[in-house]
């Protein structure tokens, strides 16, 4: 698994293995960014379901 690091203070990004240490830069720990939305996949995206089913948007308009 990958994760994604920024320095604060100059906006330098890196991507690395989510094992390894905390990256400095600028002299300081980055910070660590939260993953994208799309690449959690959680108990939801395991579900099966028919292609002629709508998807849940968690929009909260349900019909």
């Amino acid at each position: 698994m990958q994760q994604r690091y920024e320095c604060e203070n100059c906006g330098h990004q890196v991507t690395i293995e989510a094992s390894a240490p905390v990256p400095d830069c600028c002299g300081q720990p980055m910070k660590a960014l939260p993953l994208e939305a799309c690449r959690e996949a959680g108990p939801e995206a395991a579900r099966p379901t028919k292609p002629e089913e709508p998807c849940e948007d968690f929009r909260g308009n349900h019909q």
